[in-house]
């Protein structure tokens, strides 16, 4: 039934559907004779998520790739859609204009297709992966340091104090010597 919807009437919309839920702009643009028209609304949705899919694998895009990708001319009609997409919670962003770039923080939720973008979030989360167990190994080294210097600190401390009580002891041992040593003399000087 869906081979038939896509040669039939529908193929047209299923196609657009299918461009919207995976594809960018261009893709609209290379088909655009065969497809429905878009409205203004339809066209800056598109051109959200356009830069949203862009912003999938790439934490800083040129303005000229995202110009290229969306089909706008102007630096300025594209800091339109990126503020939009920023006012829409789509991205979380830093636009330099000056160089011309955007710096991606966060994108929102999205369905990621198969293929490359499945293979680039699974890499992205094995790197992850293994920060978060190098940072877990330097933790428990750091935890393990920590603790042999509290052992070590601790005997040596306990050492300190068996030798001040051992001074003390021994203090305690010469004082009734040195009195009666001290009394003696100080008859022998009256």
């Amino acid at each position: 039934a869906v081979v038939s919807t896509q040669s039939g009437h529908y193929g047209r919309d299923l196609k657009l559907l299918s461009i919207f839920s995976h594809g960018r702009y261009s893709n609209y643009l290379e088909n655009a004779a065969k497809l429905p028209k878009l409205s203004e609304t339809e066209t800056t949705k598109l051109r959200i998520l356009t830069i949203l899919r862009m912003s999938i694998n790439k934490r800083v895009l040129k303005y000229s790739d995202m110009l290229s990708e969306t089909g706008l001319n102007s630096s300025r009609d594209l800091e339109q859609v990126i503020i939009q997409s920023i006012q829409h919670n789509v991205l979380d962003c830093r636009i330099d204009e000056a160089n011309e770039q955007v710096f991606v923080n966060q994108i929102s939720g999205y369905s990621v297709e198969s293929g490359e973008q499945q293979d680039y979030l699974l890499e992205s989360l094995s790197r992850w992966s293994e920060s978060c167990r190098t940072v877990t190994e330097n933790m428990q080294t750091d935890v393990d340091t920590a603790t042999n210097k509290l052992k070590a600190n601790m005997q040596e401390t306990a050492e300190f104090s068996k030798s001040v009580e051992a001074a003390k002891a021994s203090v305690k041992k010469e004082k009734p010597h040195r009195e009666a040593t001290s009394a003696k003399s100080r008859k022998r000087l009256a």
